[in-house]
């Protein structure tokens, strides 16, 4: 490698994008063919936050030198992260089939088809991936999560075993083997799988939301209360562990809680127009139209929540005028939440309120028998949603709700017993709901024509 590509590649892993762009600047002033520097150059721009120079000079990469598994190895990359799965998916497949012993192309070629719903094509690309590297331990990690998610639990557990022994400290691999073990009724097993996963990652919140709810499915409610506020002592806003809480506490025969206050913390509202848009109704027409056209819209894969429907990926990223507009609407609503609800020692929510906090958002389309299965927001402080366009069903009083969205009912995914307490509100063009991102929430099925289209929305601690 010559200097000033050294220099460039020290820049990068000292974390330090800009300065190497500048390197490759003046590398491909002088050679705007060098390979080396086109893909080194593309690399950085993407880690400084210029996802569009970084395709162009990838693209450019491409043009020049097609075949080249790098170049397009690093632009499925940048685009998996800009939510463009379809095309992340092709540009992962062309590296690989450049370079079939190239492991890295076949494992992200696997987890983008994975993401698109495409099981059996994600787990042929996981056995690629294994055949071209037999030690990739995280391709039989991946591979254990695509069987278990099409149902073959014994091929996972024989997966996520074999990705162990080439990475024991793996917790994320470990709860997934003891979830298999679980579904396999083998309750003691996965309940120690669970157990390990904790105590090799104590910070692994997932290993104790499992481990709580095989405690719950053994009889042991009271227990698994012990598990969630061992872990929250340290986390008291982790929202997967708090929702976790609130069914153990249903469990256990509690009655009503503070966690779940509907009254207290579901926040709806009704925007008014935003700059530039004459009426709500003007935007929401604008918003659905940007929508339907995004990049990034695809069919919901089973890993998500959404059914029979469709979802994009980030939203907040757009320069689109509607898209602008709808972040001033979020804000505001935020902003008025907040002030509503000053700081609370005693309640875990209002205790850990970000003092910093970040957007992002997405958006989902139902048709016919579209909805959303019961789910939370795991990363997330708050969250919400807003709703563009809502079939005529929804509003229809003899439809028991289709369509409506409801909060406190966990997933199937959890055991649990006790009857949740629950809260349906009919959406309406136009409407924002605030709430917990603990609070479990799922859109009741409909069978209708039309489209409902909303966009959903996380508060995330960190910086703006």
């Amino acid at each position: 490698m010559k200097p000033k590509l050294r220099r460039a590649q020290r820049h990068l892993q000292a974390g330090d994008p800009a300065a190497a762009s500048r390197v490759c600047r003046e590398l491909l002033a002088a050679d705007p063919d060098n390979l080396a520097a086109l893909n080194m150059a593309g690399i950085a721009a993407f880690q400084h936050g210029n996802a569009g120079e970084a395709v162009q000079l990838l693209e450019q990469a491409i043009a020049r030198h097609p075949g080249d598994r790098e170049a397009y190895y690093n632009l499925g990359i940048v685009c998996q992260a800009r939510g463009e799965v379809t095309r992340a998916a092709d540009f992962f497949a062309r590296a690989a089939s450049r370079d079939p012993g190239f492991a890295d192309a076949h494992y992200n070629h696997a987890t983008a088809l994975m993401e698109l719903g495409w099981a059996e094509d994600a787990i042929a690309a996981y056995e690629r991936c294994i055949a071209a590297e037999p030690s990739h331990a995280a391709a039989y990690s991946g591979l254990g999560f695509v069987q278990r998610g099409t149902g073959r639990f014994e091929d996972a557990v024989l997966s996520y075993e074999q990705g162990l022994a080439r990475r024991p400290d793996d917790a994320e691999a470990r709860s997934g083997l003891g979830i298999a073990l679980q579904a396999l009724h083998r309750l003691a097993a996965a309940q120690d799988a669970f157990e390990g996963a904790a105590s090799t990652d104590p910070d692994y919140s997932e290993a104790w939301v499992n481990l709580a709810d095989v405690l719950i499915q053994r009889g042991h409610a009271s227990a698994a209360l012990k598990v969630c506020d061992r872990y929250l002592v340290r986390f008291p806003a982790d929202t997967g562990v708090l929702a976790s809480k609130r069914i153990a506490l249903g469990e256990c025969g509690e009655g009503r809680d503070e966690l779940v206050d509907f009254d207290r913390f579901l926040a709806c509202s009704r925007p008014e127009a935003p700059a530039g848009y004459a009426s709500i109704a003007a935007l929401n027409g604008a918003l659905a139209f940007h929508i339907a056209g995004h990049p990034t819209l695809i069919d919901a894969p089973a890993s998500h929540a959404t059914r029979d429907g469709k979802h994009t990926g980030e939203l907040l990223t757009d320069d689109a005028a509607p898209i602008r507009a709808f972040e001033t609407l979020v804000r505001g609503a935020i902003a008025g939440y907040l002030a509503r609800h000053g700081a609370d020692s005693s309640h875990p929510l209002l205790a850990n309120r970000p003092a910093r906090w970040r957007l992002n958002a997405w958006s989902i389309v139902l048709k016919g028998r579209g909805h959303q299965v019961p789910h939370i927001h795991p990363s997330a402080w708050l969250s919400g949603v807003y709703y563009a366009q809502v079939p005529d069903i929804v509003g229809d009083e003899a439809s028991v709700q289709a369509g409506w969205i409801e909060f406190g009912r966990p997933g199937d995914e959890y055991h649990w017993a006790a009857p949740p307490r629950l809260r349906a509100i009919k959406p309406e063009p136009g409407l924002m709901v605030l709430f917990p991102s603990y609070f479990f929430h799922r859109t009741i099925p409909f069978t209708a024509p039309g489209t409902r289209i909303s966009i959903a929305f996380d508060v995330l601690p960190g910086k703006r």
